[in-house]
């Protein structure tokens, strides 16, 4: 009997001082920003754009920044896919994947 073999891909999540669009690595990603985070800190008008776009899991505070609830698993990634890719917020375009050595 041959066992399949298991191989997995370690990557390393690094938080850019500056936002970074596109690249070949979002492209070919299973989200694996959107699935590593308990949430993220918005601005008033990401979180106004997210309540707009259909957010169930918006937190607002009186005493800190509104938060984007993720929970290891964003509610926007779809197949893998962020379905709001053009209209993420910061922190979410700041964040980048590379293979881990």
């Amino acid at each position: 009997m041959t066992v399949p073999e298991n191989r997995t891909t370690n990557i390393h999540g690094i938080l850019l001082d500056h936002c970074l669009d596109g690249g070949e690595r979002c492209l070919a990603c299973d989200g694996a920003c959107c699935r590593s985070f308990s949430d993220v800190e918005l601005s008033m008008e990401e979180l106004e754009r997210l309540h707009y776009l259909g957010a169930k899991r918006l937190q607002f505070s009186m005493i800190g920044r509104p938060r984007l609830v993720i929970d290891y698993n964003c509610e926007f990634l779809v197949e893998g896919k962020c379905s709001i890719y053009e209209r993420r917020p910061d922190i979410c375009r700041r964040f980048i994947c590379t293979d881990r050595t």
